[in-house]
C-alpha cells in the first residue's frame, strides 16, 4: 500500500479517536439539559460519541464494507457462546460469595451492560485497534497501545486516590490488550470481545461482591476474572488449532 495512503488512514483514525475521547467527557453538557429517561440518555450519549467513528469509517471504507471492517459481520451466536462459557465462573461463584443486587433496575442494567459492551468494543477494538492493525498495517504492539491507553484513561475516575486510579487504569489497560488479542484470534469477530465485556459487566451488576463496583476489583472478583481469562485463552487456542486443521 502507498505510504501516503497508509499515513492518511492512520491520521483519520487518530483524529477520530481524539474527538471520541473529548466527546466522552463533554456529551453530558449536550444531553443532560434534555432531561431524557436514563436509558435513552445513555443511548444518545453513545451515539453522539460515535459520530467521529461513523465519519471516519465512511472516509476509510465503502458503506457496504463497514460492518466487515468492524467485525460486526462475524458470528454473533459463536461469539456469545464463547463469551458465556468463558465467564461461567463469575455466574457460578458470585451468587455463593455475594448476594443478588435487589436494587438493580433495567434502566441501570441496560446502559451498564448492553450499551457499554457494544459501543466501547466497537470504538476501541473494532474501530481504533481494528483499523490501525487490519487496514493501516501497524504491528499489533503499536496498534493496541493507543486504544489501550485511551481505554484505561476513561476509567481513572474509578479511583479515590492516585494509587487506586492507577490501578483502575492498569487493569483496564491490560483488559484492552486481552480483548484485542481475542478479537484477532477469533478472526476479527467483534462479537467475541463484546460478549466477554457484556457478560463480565452483567455479573458485576447482578451480584454484590467486594470490589465489583470498580475496575480494579476485589480479591475474589480478580481471582475469578483471571480464571475467566484462562478459560477464554484455552478456548481460543483450541479454536485456532481447529481452524488450522
Amino acid at each position: 500500500m502507498d505510504i501516503r495512503i497508509n499515513f492518511r488512514r492512520i491520521l483519520i483514525v487518530l483524529l477520530a479517536a481524539i474527538l471520541v475521547i473529548m466527546l466522552y467527557y463533554y456529551t453530558h453538557s449536550i444531553v443532560d439539559p434534555l432531561h431524557l429517561q436514563k436509558v435513552v440518555e445513555s443511548l444518545a450519549r453513545h451515539l453522539i460519541i460515535c459520530v467521529p467513528v461513523a465519519v471516519a469509517l465512511f472516509l476509510l471504507h465503502k458503506p457496504k464494507d463497514i460492518f466487515h471492517a468492524l467485525g460486526l459481520d462475524g458470528g454473533f451466536i459463536k461469539g456469545m457462546i464463547f463469551a458465556l462459557i468463558s465467564t461461567l465462573p463469575l455466574f457460578i461463584v458470585f451468587p455463593i460469595v455475594g448476594k443478588f443486587n435487589t436494587e438493580l433496575t433495567l434502566t441501570k442494567l441496560i446502559p451498564s451492560t448492553v450499551f457499554v459492551a457494544f459501543f466501547e468494543e466497537m470504538i476501541f477494538r473494532g474501530f481504533i485497534f481494528g483499523q490501525l492493525f487490519r487496514y493501516c498495517k501497524l504491528g499489533f504492539g503499536w496498534a493496541v497501545l493507543i486504544p489501550a491507553i485511551l481505554f484505561g484513561s476513561l476509567h481513572l475516575y474509578q479511583g479515590h486516590d492516585l494509587i487506586s486510579s492507577l490501578t483502575a487504569f492498569g487493569v483496564t489497560f491490560i483488559g484492552a490488550l486481552y480483548f484485542s488479542w481475542i478479537y484477532v484470534k477469533w478472526d476479527f469477530n467483534l462479537w467475541c470481545p463484546i460478549g466477554l465485556h457484556f457478560f463480565m459487566n452483567l455479573s458485576w451488576q447482578l451480584f454484590i461482591v467486594e470490589g465489583n463496583s470498580v475496575a480494579a476489583g476485589g480479591v475474589i472478583s480478580n481471582i475469578l476474572r483471571v480464571l475467566s481469562i484462562v478459560i477464554a485463552i484455552v478456548l481460543t487456542v483450541m479454536y485456532r488449532r481447529r481452524a488450522r486443521a
